[in-house]
Protein backbone atom coordinates (compact mmCIF):
# COMPACT_ATOMS: atom_id res chain seq x y z
CA UNK A 1 0.00 0.00 0.00
CA UNK A 2 2.70 2.08 0.72
CA UNK A 3 4.06 1.92 -2.88
CA UNK A 4 0.42 3.19 -4.35
CA UNK A 5 0.27 6.13 -2.40
CA UNK A 6 3.47 7.98 -4.33
CA UNK A 7 2.17 6.85 -7.20
CA UNK A 8 -1.44 7.77 -6.97
CA UNK A 9 -0.31 11.24 -5.45
CA UNK A 10 2.44 11.64 -8.49
CA UNK A 11 -0.70 11.29 -11.07
CA UNK A 12 -2.09 13.88 -9.65
CA UNK A 13 0.38 16.69 -8.35
CA UNK A 14 2.70 16.46 -11.54
CA UNK A 15 0.60 17.32 -13.63
CA UNK A 16 -0.73 20.65 -11.42
CA UNK A 17 3.02 21.39 -10.78
CA UNK A 18 3.34 21.35 -15.14
CA UNK A 19 0.88 23.85 -14.96
CA UNK A 20 2.04 25.82 -12.39
CA UNK A 21 5.37 25.96 -14.20
CA UNK A 22 4.32 26.67 -17.55
CA UNK A 23 2.51 29.74 -15.71
CA UNK A 24 5.29 30.60 -14.00
CA UNK A 25 7.57 30.78 -17.08
CA UNK A 26 4.89 32.90 -19.39
CA UNK A 27 4.87 35.34 -16.30
CA UNK A 28 8.65 35.30 -16.85
CA UNK A 29 7.97 35.96 -20.25
CA UNK A 30 5.69 38.74 -19.69
CA UNK A 31 7.64 40.49 -17.13
CA UNK A 32 10.78 40.52 -19.86
CA UNK A 33 8.39 42.16 -22.30
CA UNK A 34 7.42 45.14 -19.42
CA UNK A 35 11.00 45.60 -18.43
CA UNK A 36 11.74 46.11 -21.96
CA UNK A 37 9.13 48.60 -22.36
CA UNK A 38 9.93 50.22 -19.06
CA UNK A 39 13.26 50.58 -20.44
CA UNK A 40 12.02 52.61 -23.94
CA UNK A 41 10.20 54.37 -21.82
CA UNK A 42 13.02 55.18 -19.69
CA UNK A 43 14.76 56.54 -22.63
CA UNK A 44 12.29 58.01 -24.34
CA UNK A 45 11.22 60.75 -20.91
CA UNK A 46 14.98 60.65 -20.83
CA UNK A 47 14.84 62.64 -23.94
CA UNK A 48 11.90 64.78 -23.28
CA UNK A 49 13.76 65.48 -20.20
CA UNK A 50 16.57 67.24 -22.42
CA UNK A 51 14.77 68.92 -24.76
CA UNK A 52 12.41 70.58 -21.80
CA UNK A 53 16.06 70.96 -20.42
CA UNK A 54 16.81 72.83 -23.37
CA UNK A 55 14.13 75.13 -24.06
CA UNK A 56 14.26 76.35 -20.33
CA UNK A 57 17.57 77.59 -21.06
CA UNK A 58 16.65 79.19 -24.13
CA UNK A 59 13.58 80.93 -22.49
CA UNK A 60 15.88 81.73 -19.50
CA UNK A 61 17.90 83.78 -21.69
CA UNK A 62 15.29 85.38 -23.30
CA UNK A 63 13.56 86.68 -20.27
CA UNK A 64 16.96 88.14 -19.20
CA UNK A 65 17.01 90.09 -22.42
CA UNK A 66 13.97 91.51 -21.80
CA UNK A 67 14.74 92.45 -17.75
CA UNK A 68 17.70 94.12 -19.45
CA UNK A 69 15.52 96.29 -21.63
CA UNK A 70 13.28 97.37 -19.41
CA UNK A 71 15.88 98.04 -17.01
CA UNK A 72 17.37 100.44 -20.07
CA UNK A 73 13.43 101.30 -20.85
CA UNK A 74 12.86 102.39 -17.17
CA UNK A 75 15.96 104.68 -17.09
CA UNK A 76 15.48 106.00 -20.02
CA UNK A 77 11.52 107.56 -18.86
CA UNK A 78 13.38 109.03 -15.96
CA UNK A 79 15.62 110.51 -18.46
CA UNK A 80 12.85 111.57 -20.51
CA UNK A 81 11.00 112.77 -17.40
CA UNK A 82 14.35 114.80 -15.87
CA UNK A 83 14.11 116.66 -19.44
CA UNK A 84 10.80 117.34 -19.41
CA UNK A 85 11.37 118.95 -15.76
CA UNK A 86 14.36 121.12 -17.48
CA UNK A 87 12.13 122.02 -20.18
CA UNK A 88 9.40 123.91 -18.88
CA UNK A 89 11.99 125.54 -15.57
CA UNK A 90 13.26 127.29 -18.28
Amino acid sequence: MAEKIPGWIEKILLPQLGELNGGMKAMNGRMTGLEGRIDGLEDKMGGQFSAVRSETRRLDGKIDSLDKRIDVSDRLAVVEGKIHELETRN
